[in-house]
Order: C-alpha cells, then structure tokens, then sequence
C-alpha cells in the first residue's frame, strides 16, 4: 500500500511538473499569427506612390466633340483589409491632376481629388480595382464654353482597373474612368462636362 502511495505520488508529481513545462513552453513560443497576406502590396498598412497618363473624349451631348489629355499623381494609404465575401483591401488616395480640355479654346486645368479605391485580391500578380471620388478644379476657360460655363468646377470620378503587380513593390496600371465637371448650381445652368478616359500608370508600394 505504501509502495503504490508512493508511486501515485510520484506520478502526480511528474504530471504536474509535465503541465508546468507545457505551460512555460507554451508561454514562450510566439502565438499562431492569422493569415494576413502581409506580403501582399496592397496589405494594410502599406503606401501607394504613382501616377497615370492618358486622356479620352466627352460622352455627353456637346455642341461640338470635346477632347481630353490628363496626368494625375497619386498617394494612397491602405487603411483596411478584409476576407469577407470579395478579399481585398480598401485605400484612401489623394490626387492632384492636370487636364487639358480642347473645346475650341484650350482649357489647362489643375484638380485635387479624394478617392476611395477597393483592391481586389485574387492570389495572382493581377490585382482588379474600383474606385471613385470627388473634389474641385480651376480652368484656365470657362468648362464647358457655353453659357454657365464657370472656370472653377466640382470633379466627381469613377472608374475600374487593373494592376498587374512586378513585385511586392511595384506594378502597372490601367484604367477606365468616367470624369464629371460641373460647378454645382454656382451659375445656372449649371452645364457639365462629361467624359470617359482611358489611362495607363505605375505604381510603387512601401
């Protein structure tokens, strides 16, 4: 009987010196991370740096056809990434332009935009996206040249892409976009500008 007492405490004691191990072994090994795609360049956190070239024509009822050259800069932050129902990561962009707009007179326009552009992750290097956005812009003529016509307008954008990734640092780009001018009922009648662009860019990613 003592014999068996001594053997039940001794493997009480070998149990409980076994959990304490596991437990300091278990405390000192760095937990399972979730799968984040942290490599991905478009992840959240990471920072967009690029640009986009390109132009395109009016698509609204002009007295005469309207043509378009345009050049944006762009900077966007990643801001969140999710795997729900279409994974991705959605990015907030800042984008200063310049337009020329060829109705009769030359127009050169400087534009600031703020977009909201979703990154679709497909596992590949090619990554769909859309995005749209508004701000403001001010012409050096009078957008559209008809009667209400106003040098400064309001931009309203929407468009779908492609990045086709280089890297995890660095891709191209292309793009269709619906551009908008119109000066928001600032001098009736308000007459707009709308038009479809075609464009083609790169992009870094830190």
């Amino acid at each position: 009987m003592v014999r068996g007492r001594r053997v039940g405490g001794a493997a009480a004691r070998a149990a409980l010196a076994l959990v304490a191990w596991l437990s300091v072994a278990s405390a000192q090994e760095p937990p399972p991370q979730p799968a984040s795609h942290a490599d991905w360049p478009l992840a959240r956190g990471r920072v967009e740096l690029g640009g986009l070239l390109g132009g395109g024509v009016n698509i609204d009822s002009q007295p005469e056809p309207v043509t378009l050259l345009s050049v944006f800069l762009r900077a966007g932050y990643v801001f969140l990434q999710q795997e729900a129902l279409v994974p991705g990561s959605l990015e907030i962009v800042a984008e200063p332009g310049y337009l020329a707009v060829f109705e009769g007179k030359t127009a050169n326009v400087g534009s600031l935009a703020a977009l909201f552009k979703y990154n679709i992750r497909t596992g590949t290097r090619l990554v769909p996206f859309v995005e749209g956005g508004g701000g403001v812009s001010y012409a050096s003529q009078r957008i559209p040249q008809q009667p209400g016509g106003t040098n400064f307008n309001f931009v309203l954008e929407a468009g779908v892409g492609l990045h086709y990734l280089l890297g995890d640092q660095a891709g191209l780009t292309a793009e269709w976009r619906y551009h908008h001018f119109s000066n928001g009922g600032i001098e009736p009648p308000n007459p707009s500008l709308n038009s479809s662009l075609f464009l083609i860019g790169f992009s870094i990613f830190r």
